[in-house]
């Protein structure tokens, strides 16, 4: 076959990608393909030039043979293979042009049959997708298996059934030869999140958990399916299931409201914002609630097998907004163990950012457990008497839904590219890296933050649950008696309906009109209010349809939420005195229903007021009510006891006691000789109390992985070889546009750079705007009307560079938001799939100083720009000799490796300030040895107050106060091991001052 290229064309398009092959493709195929021809990236397909015969990663078509395009097998970057990615969609030849698939995390893989099995998962699709089964041979240089029995949807479920010896992974069944049957989602319409021993007959017949809270059963040899519940408890994001002891115990992490709560058979809708998610058991007959928080995983010592027939017991992991939270069954009996949280990339109440964290087997027997960015050493005997050896491993940036050990290897599923809220990608994908265990210990330190009580009402004499403290270096305890942070009356979006759940701190302090939502048919009414002086508004427009307002309306960062799940735009208007009109919102945000009424909040002096027309309704902010222990009223000291496990086996004694007035707190660095797996904590009087507990440990890369890195140019390297990045939509390409208006694009097939038509449109939506500013203090981000301070390394990033600013917030992982800031990468969590992300709630990853102009995950691998003009490609660098464009791949989790985060600045740099007032939170979290430099201009001694906010949600307590003489520089080291979230600095005079933190 010289010099022509014959294709093969198959009419079912779950067989192979390349189905829908026109005549006039195929016809073109024969000629050459030129790039410039083709149009822009909506309409663009994969060139057929590229294709040669070859087997296709497909699977064989009705002819047997079939051709797909030249991909290069022998590249393994980072422990990434990239020719193992997946798509959510194949249909249409490596274009994504269909609704419904905007994710591919893959949810659940499994060795079996001499091969590596994994499915891949839509966002929502009970009735199947594009999604496939895929095997991946032992030979990795083979393109992946993608079998014709594959029906998509949404699938994480694996279960080995060993009786029948078959693995159930999502809706397919596979025989020990690797034959392959499935149960249509026509006959069994569900998102298959777990799959279950069966209670009554577990040799024939399986529970099938769907993340809408159905319960299925289905015979194992006849695939006959049937129905057991709709949706027999509260929750909705189903995620694991385990039989054992008797009972199936099921779990889910959300509180979205999808369904009808009249289904629920136990139980019902929550109370309050702690009520999220569920776990319950089902012994045959009964369901029982256990506990209403957000759980994921359920499993024990037989694991994948789905559950013991006996009395092994049970293990579950959940969180609340403390910490992690891990539960064993244990002779019937349930038992709580709380865990550190390293990130808060889960914690989100709708819990769609938490898919699949697993407790499993892994390489030399070991078991490991991850949760909320952490690895654990999870011992396989785990129980109440014998809970030593749970210890950290180090924190992770990948998105992880499941992992395993094959053929001696650790392998790790992915969630990564995805577009559900993310206009910088344009189809998801997805891959696995291959590695060893001990590189996990390689990547992110030891360090995670959490405890028992946060602002918790503690009855006298009780104890709290174990918290863990095995394994970490420094552990700086935060006690507290009283509350911390008040919290606000519960308040209504409308006059008469729908609680919000979230408010920024300056909306919360203002007061507030609104009108009753009336008839969700009809658009919400407009109103008018009178004021008494010049006011600043600020306006929550519900984003349901996007309502445009008049132009004078400024958005701002700022978010609100309130009902299930539903979030606010936050815009603001100067008036002057006199009577203010609010818009209606007549927007449709479907056909028939209408959105929320605007939300007024009106900024003023203390002497403001504001009279609404007839139909509004004007509420003034009132903190919720002193309970009694927030008063000291006579109270005597508490006193406050911490007993030490010390082996793990459920003995305790007492290691410290303390006493504490109402309203008093302190900090402690706990001795780092400390002997205990687990510590916990009681008080002697009922109070309100917090005891919360940083845990840190060295960061494994001190430095810059030299070798790694050497292709990237250093900061001030103004000759850097930049570009902006698309992960392409009309092809599985990475589009890349350089100076000069020189586009190219990225081949998946042989990682090669082809010249392309400049875009206009790409250009436009690649267009960087800065996400921080910068002033002499410090570089600052702003979220949610507050202003947090960063810090800052070279001087060369006060500027954009000379072809624009470099991208500073970018989803790498799914659902997940790198930021690259002054020289400095951070993990910064989502709230809601297109809101600003929580910046409250960042963590330093990496100092790099390095000139990255632009970062994205592509083909499983973490792509950045800014190589070097003369770096050497090697398997990182990636060079075109012609035009010199370049990038550098690896894994995301490379970026710990440029060393631990550094960094100088602070909230004041000789800046006038008054008496009394706090300055702006600086950022202190992940960074390692820590001083600050205190000076001022007063002509007398000025007092400095530090406080520190213990868990970035603004629960400040005082850290330590200095007195530094007038024309003086006072300069403290922190003690080794300390660790705060957020600090902030007071004076008690007008001054200018200066508070500068080294953080080295």
């Amino acid at each position: 076959m010289t010099g022509h290229r014959l294709f093969f064309i198959d009419r079912h398009e779950n067989m192979h990608a390349h189905s829908h092959w026109t005549l006039a493709l195929l016809f073109l195929a024969c000629l050459p393909a030129s790039k410039a021809a083709m149009s822009s990236d909506e309409a663009k397909v994969s060139s057929p030039s590229n294709l040669i015969e070859t087997e296709s990663e497909h699977g064989a078509g009705e002819s047997g043979v079939n051709f797909s395009p030249v991909i290069r097998t022998d590249l393994f970057i980072s422990g990434v293979y990239p020719h193992l990615t997946t798509y959510g969609v194949y249909s249409q030849d490596g274009v994504h042009r269909k609704s419904g698939h905007n994710e591919c995390g893959i949810g659940a893989i499994v060795p079996w049959a001499g091969k590596l099995w994994m499915v891949n998962y839509a966002p929502h699709m009970p009735r199947g997708s594009e999604h496939k089964l895929f095997s991946v041979d032992a030979d990795l240089t083979q393109p992946l298996t993608i079998h014709p029995e594959s029906v998509g949807g949404t699938p994480a479920g694996r279960m080995i059934h060993e009786e029948s010896k078959q693995l159930l992974i999502g809706h397919h069944m596979i025989d020990a030869d690797g034959n392959v049957r499935t149960i249509s989602p026509e006959d069994m319409p569900m998102r298959v999140t777990a799959i279950a021993r069966h209670l009554k007959d577990p040799n024939n017949m399986v529970y099938y958990i769907d993340m809408e809270g159905a319960i299925w059963e289905a015979n194992v040899h006849t695939l006959a399916v049937k129905r057991l519940f709709k949706k027999p408890v509260p929750g909705w994001h189903g995620k694991g299931g385990y039989t054992s002891q008797g009972r199936l115990v099921v779990t889910n992490n959300g509180e979205l409201h999808v369904g009808d709560y009249k289904d629920v058979l136990v139980g019902g809708e929550a109370k309050n914002e702690e009520e999220r998610g569920v776990l319950a058991e089902w012994d045959g007959d009964t369901w029982t609630i256990v506990e209403r928080r957000q759980f994921t995983e359920v499993t024990g010592p037989k694991g994948i097998t789905g559950g013991s027939d006996g009395n092994d017991p049970i293990w579950t992991m959940g969180w609340d907004r403390r910490s992690v939270r891990l539960k064993v069954l244990e002779d019937g009996n349930w038992h709580t163990f709380l865990l550190p949280k390293a990130a808060y990339c889960n914690d989100a109440s709708h819990g769609w950012y938490t898919e699949w964290p697993r407790i499993r087997q892994i390489t030399d027997e070991r078991w490991m457990l991850d949760m909320h960015g952490m690895f654990f050493e999870f011992p396989q005997t785990f129980s109440v008497g014998n809970s030593r050896g749970l210890r950290p491993i180090g924190s992770h940036l990948r998105y992880i839904p499941d992992f395993c050990d094959w053929n001696g290897r650790l392998v790790l599923a992915s969630d990564e590219t995805s577009i559900q809220g993310n206009p910088l990608a344009g189809q998801p994908q997805s891959n696995l890296w291959f590695g060893d265990y001990a590189d996990l210990k390689t990547w992110g330190p030891a360090s995670a933050y959490g405890g028992p009580w946060v602002d918790d009402e503690v009855d006298a004499e009780q104890w709290s649950d174990p918290f863990l403290v095995d394994g970490f270096e420094n552990r700086t305890l935060y006690l507290a008696i009283g509350r911390l942070k008040e919290e606000a009356e519960v308040q209504f979006r409308a006059a008469d309906q729908q609680a919000i759940t979230s408010m920024p701190g300056l909306l919360r302090s203002l007061p507030n009109v609104t009108v009753k939502r009336g008839d969700w048919t009809q658009p919400a009414m407009g109103y008018s209010l009178d004021v008494n002086q010049d006011v600043t508004v600020y306006l929550a427009v519900d984003h349901r349809g996007d309502p445009k307002l008049p132009s004078a309306w400024e958005e701002t960062d700022m978010t609100m939420r309130w009902g299930k799940g539903h979030h606010d735009r936050i815009y603001r208007r100067e008036f002057p005195a006199g009577t203010i009109e609010i818009p209606g919102n007549d927007t449709e945000h479907k056909p028939g229903s209408f959105g929320m009424p605007h939300m007024a909040f009106v900024k003023g002096d203390p002497e403001l007021e504001a009279v609404p027309n007839a139909t509004a309704v004007v509420r003034y902010p009132v903190l919720s009510e002193t309970t009694e222990s927030d008063s000291a009223g006579g109270k005597q000291a508490v006193e406050v006891t911490m007993q030490v496990d010390a082996s793990g086996t459920n003995e305790w004694r007492n290691a410290r006691q303390w006493n504490l007035e109402e309203n008093e707190s302190l900090v402690e660095l706990l001795p780092a000789d400390l002997n205990a797996v687990w510590v916990r904590f009681k008080v002697n009087q009922a109070c309100v109390a917090t005891a919360f507990m940083h845990q840190t440990s060295d960061y494994p890369n001190q430095a810059s992985d030299d070798e790694l890195f050497a292709g990237l140019a250093d900061a001030n390297d103004s000759e850097a070889v930049s570009a902006l990045l698309y992960p392409a939509k009309r092809s599985r390409d990475l589009r890349v546009l350089g100076a000069e208006q020189k586009a190219f694009e990225f081949t998946k097939g042989r990682f090669e750079f082809e010249e392309d038509e400049w875009d206009v449109e790409l250009e436009k939506k690649l267009h960087v705007e800065p996400e921080f500013t910068v002033d002499a203090a410090s570089a600052i981000v702003q979220y949610q009307g507050v202003r947090y301070r960063l810090p800052k390394t070279e001087a060369v990033y006060d500027q954009p560079f000379s072809n624009g600013w470099p991208r500073a917030l970018r989803e790498v992982e799914s659902e997940r938001t790198i930021a690259n800031i002054h020289g400095t990468f951070y993990e910064v969590p989502l709230v809601t799939n297109g809101a600003p992300p929580a910046w409250n709630l960042m963590r330093p990853v990496a100092t790099h100083r390095k000139r990255i102009m632009d970062y994205c995950s592509w083909n499983g691998l973490l792509v950045l720009t800014g190589v070097r003009r003369d770096a050497t490609p090697d398997q990182h660098i990636f060079r075109d000799p012609t035009s010199e464009m370049g990038l550098w791949m690896g894994g995301v989790d490379d970026l710990w490796k440029f060393g631990k985060p550094t960094g100088r600045g602070g909230p004041w740099k000789e800046t006038a300030v008054r008496a009394g007032e706090v300055s702006d939170p600086y950022l202190m979290r992940g960074f390692d040895q820590k001083s600050v430099r205190l000076s001022h201009s007063h002509d007398g001694p000025v007092e400095f107050t530090l406080e520190v906010d213990l868990d970035g949600e603004g629960r400040w307590v005082s850290l330590e106060t200095f007195r530094v003489p007038a024309s003086a520089t006072l300069e403290h080291p922190f003690p080794a091991g300390f660790s705060a979230c957020w600090i902030r600095a007071k004076c008690n005079a007008d001054t200018q001052a200066t508070v500068q933190f080294e953080y080295r």
